[in-house]
């Protein structure tokens, strides 16, 4: 679940990573309380990947799934270091 507040920050106005990175981290929320083998991730565009990686890191802390699968449908075009690990 994405969190908003009276000023959504969308992840694409900001241009630094560590932005993004705590953007994401502040506005994600799981709310799942069932357990999974594995779960695929889909988002429409990654940018600096601060989303998908902030919610899959949120779903092993949370031991809500042992295997996560990411896929974004287009990349960044603004240079952003996309793979990192888990």
């Amino acid at each position: 679940m994405k969190v908003t507040g009276e000023i959504a920050i969308p992840q694409k106005s900001l241009s630094k990573i560590d932005e993004r990175v705590n953007n994401a981290r502040a506005s994600i929320l799981l709310t799942e309380t069932r357990k999974f083998n594995t779960v695929l991730l889909i988002d429409d565009a990654i940018g600096s990947g601060a989303t998908i990686n902030e919610t899959a890191s949120k779903l092993k802390n949370q031991s809500i799934a042992g295997y996560i699968i990411g896929l974004a449908i287009t990349g960044s075009f603004k240079s952003f270091d996309v793979i990192q690990e888990v």
